[in-house]
C-alpha cells in the first residue's frame, strides 16, 4: 500500500512543551525509526494548545506499529507528567479567531478535546494555502529539521544557550547565507520589527521595551553576531573586528540546511510557485503603516529592483521557514518580532549601518532619477 501522512494531536495545555517534545516525542521517533518514511512535529493552537505529530507510513504499519507506539510512549508521558494548566477558553478563542483569519486556517475552533489526550485527525497539509509543491517542500523541511529541533531544545535544556540567542544565531545564519552579506539582508529584520511595532496598540511602549531588551543584552547580541559571521565566513570581508573563533552551535548546520532548501525552491519560484512578490499590497493593507514602510513605498523602485527579484523571494521563503522553526522551538510571534529588532540593532551597531538610512538613500536616489528622466 502507498505511504500517506497520519497525524496525532497531543492536547497538552501547559505553555512549556519542551519536556513533552524531548521526553516523549523524541523517544517515539527513535523507536519508530525506519518504520515511518517521514516524521515531524508542530506546535498548534486550533481546538486548544497541542502538538501535532505527523508521520508518513502505509496504513498497515500505522495501525500495527505506529499508533500503538504513540499510545504507549506519548500516552505514558501524559499519565506520568499531566498538564495542570487552566485556560480561559473564551479569552483564548478571541485570539484564535484572529489567528484563523490571518493564517487561513481551515477547520473548527471548538470543541476543545480534553487536556492530556491524544486525538487522531486527518493530516493538515495546508495545500489550500501553499499549493501542492509548496506543501510538499514544507513537509520535507519540517522532517529535515525535526532532528535539529530536538538537539536545539536539548542544548537549551542543559543551559548551553537560551532560545532568544539561539534564534538570533539561526536568523543571522539564514540571512548571511541565502541573501548575504548580513549588512544587506538584515534590512528584512528591521522591516518585520517595524511592521509589528506599528500595528501594536501601544507602539511607543513596545518599542521602548524592545530597546530596553537590547540594552540589557547588547554585549551578548553583538558578540553572537560576530561569532556567527566568523563561523560562517572566517576569512570573508564581512567578518567583524574582534570576531570569536569558537564556532557557534547550529550556525553552520542551519546555513547548510537553508541553502539546500533554497536550491530546491529556486526553480519553483522561477515558475511562479511557492511565494509571490506582493509586498506593497500586503503593507498597504496594514491598519497602520510605519515610517520605515512609508519611506519604502514612496517609490515603486525598491519593490521592482529588490523585493520582486527571484533572489529575494527565495530568501523570503527560507526566512519564513526559519520563523516557523522558531515557533516549533516555542517562541511566540511577539518574541520572534523582538528578536528581529535585536538582530537588526546588533548589525547596525557592529557594522555601523542603518536599515532606515539605506532605504532613505535608495528611495531618494530613485526619486531624483525619476525627476530628471
Amino acid at each position: 500500500m502507498p505511504d500517506c501522512w497520519h497525524s496525532a494531536h497531543v492536547h497538552y495545555h501547559e505553555p512549556d512543551k519542551d519536556g513533552l517534545l524531548l521526553d516523549a516525542v523524541r523517544p517515539l521517533l527513535d523507536r519508530l525509526g525506519t518504520a515511518v518514511r517521514g516524521a515531524h512535529v508542530l506546535r498548534h493552537w486550533r481546538q486548544g494548545p497541542h502538538l501535532r505529530i505527523n508521520l508518513r507510513a502505509d496504513p498497515p504499519t500505522w495501525e500495527s506499529r505506529v499508533r500503538p507506539a504513540i499510545e504507549e510512549v506519548v500516552g505514558g508521558y501524559l499519565s506520568d507528567h499531566p498538564s495542570t494548566a487552566r485556560l480561559d477558553i473564551a479569552r483564548v478563542l478571541a485570539q484564535h479567531r484572529l489567528l484563523a483569519e490571518q493564517e487561513r486556517e481551515q477547520g473548527p475552533l471548538t470543541p476543545w478535546p480534553d487536556d492530556n489526550t491524544i486525538v487522531y485527525r486527518p493530516y493538515a497539509s495546508r495545500e489550500h494555502v501553499l499549493g501542492e509543491e509548496g506543501a510538499a517542500l514544507l513537509a520535507d523541511f519540517y522532517t529535515a529539521t525535526t532532528g535539529p529541533l530536538m538537539d536545539m531544545l536539548d542544548h537549551v535544556r542543559y543551559g548551553h544557550d537560551d532560545k532568544e540567542l539561539l534564534a538570533t544565531s539561526l536568523m543571522l545564519a539564514v540571512a548571511h547565507t541565502v541573501l548575504g552579506p548580513i549588512t544587506r539582508s538584515f534590512v528584512s529584520y528591521r522591516s518585520h520589527a517595524e511592521g509589528f511595532i506599528a500595528t501594536c496598540s501601544a507602539p511607543a511602549a513596545v518599542r521602548a521595551a524592545f530597546d530596553r531588551r537590547y540594552e540589557e543584552r547588547r554585549d551578548e547580541l553583538t558578540a553572537r553576531l560576530r561569532a556567527v559571521i566568523s563561523t560562517l565566513d572566517p576569512r570573508g570581508e564581512i567578518r567583524a573586528e574582534g570576531a570569536a573563533l569558537e564556532p557557534v552551535p547550529f550556525a553552520r548546520e542551519w546555513a547548510a540546511l537553508t541553502e539546500r532548501f533554497a536550491g530546491r525552491a529556486r526553480p519553483l519560484i522561477g515558475r511562479g510557485l511557492l511565494i509571490t512578490a506582493g509586498a506593497p499590497e500586503r503593507l498597504k493593507a496594514l491598519p497602520v503603516l510605519s515610517d520605515f514602510h512609508q519611506t519604502m513605498l514612496s517609490t515603486h523602485a525598491y519593490h521592482e529592483r529588490y523585493l520582486s527579484t527571484p533572489e529575494f523571494l527565495t530568501y523570503r521563503l527560507l526566512l519564513n521557514y526559519t520563523y516557523l522553526h522558531l515557533t516549533r522551538l516555542g517562541m511566540s510571534p511577539p518574541e520572534r518580532m523582538r528578536t528581529c529588532h535585536l538582530a537588526a540593532n546588533a548589525v547596525e551597531d557592529v557594522y555601523g549601518v542603518s536599515a532606515s538610512g539605506m532605504i532613505e538613500q535608495f528611495t531618494a536616489a530613485h526619486r531624483t532619477a525619476n525627476a530628471h528622466a
